[in-house]
C-alpha cells in the first residue's frame, strides 16, 4: 500500500463515524508516525502507561489479561479491515498503568499518534470531540453486547455471534485465542466447530 492508500483508508473510516473534512483528516494524518510491529510483539504490557493511539493499516492485535496462574484471557481484537483504531483505552485516557496486554498476532503496519497530541485534539477541536464521543459510544455498545452474549447466549450462539462480528477472523487467529475470547475450553470450541461443519 502507498501513503495515498493509507490516507484514503483513514478518511473513509473517520467519515463513516462523523463528517470530518478531508483537510482536517489529512492534518491529523500528517502527525502520524508509520511503524511496523512484528508478529507476537507487544504494543502495551500490563503496568505500562499507554502513550499512543494506533490505526492498523495491515495486521491484527489481540487484547488480553494474564491471570495469577499464568493463563491468559482474550478480551478483544483490533483488525485492519474492521475496527482499526487500537489503544489501551483506560490507560490512554487516564495516563495510569494499564491492566491489559496488547500484542500482534500478525506482522502489523500502523500509523501511530502521541497521546498528548490526540488528547488535545479530542478536547479542543469540535469535529474530533464528536469523533471521540462516537467512538466511546461504539466501545460501550460493543462491551454491552459482549456482556449480553456471556450472560444469555449458549456457547454455540456465542460462536455464531463471533463469526458474524468478526468475518474471516477464524482463519487468521489461533483457535485457542478464539476459545478464550468466547469463554470456552479449546476442546469445547473444537466440538462446536465439528458440529457446525
Amino acid at each position: 500500500m502507498t501513503t495515498t492508500e493509507y490516507l484514503a483508508r483513514l478518511i473513509a473510516f473517520v467519515q463513516r463515524v462523523v463528517p470530518i473534512t478531508q483537510i482536517e483528516i489529512e492534518a491529523f494524518a500528517s502527525r502520524a508516525t508509520l511503524r511496523m510491529f512484528k508478529k507476537k510483539e507487544h504494543f502495551v504490557k500490563e503496568g505500562d502507561i499507554c502513550q499512543h493511539l494506533l490505526f492498523i493499516h495491515e495486521g491484527l492485535f489481540r487484547y488480553y489479561y494474564i491471570l495469577p496462574d499464568g493463563e491468559d484471557l482474550t478480551k478483544d481484537f483490533a483488525i485492519d479491515r474492521q475496527n482499526p483504531f487500537c489503544t489501551a483505552y483506560t490507560s490512554f485516557m487516564t495516563q495510569e498503568p494499564s491492566h491489559i496486554w496488547i500484542e500482534t498476532l500478525e506482522d502489523s503496519l500502523v500509523w501511530m499518534w502521541d497521546e498528548k497530541y490526540v488528547s488535545s485534539l479530542f478536547q479542543n477541536e469540535l469535529p474530533w470531540i464528536l469523533f471521540a464521543k462516537k467512538m466511546s459510544e461504539y466501545l460501550f455498545m460493543r462491551k454491552e453486547k459482549r456482556e449480553y452474549a456471556f450472560l444469555l447466549l449458549s456457547p454455540e450462539e456465542r460462536y455464531q455471534q463471533f463469526l458474524k462480528d468478526f468475518p474471516g477472523l477464524n482463519q487468521r487467529v489461533p483457535q485457542y485465542h478464539i476459545a478464550s475470547y468466547l469463554g470456552l475450553a479449546p476442546e469445547s470450541l473444537s466440538r462446536i466447530r465439528k458440529r457446525k461443519s
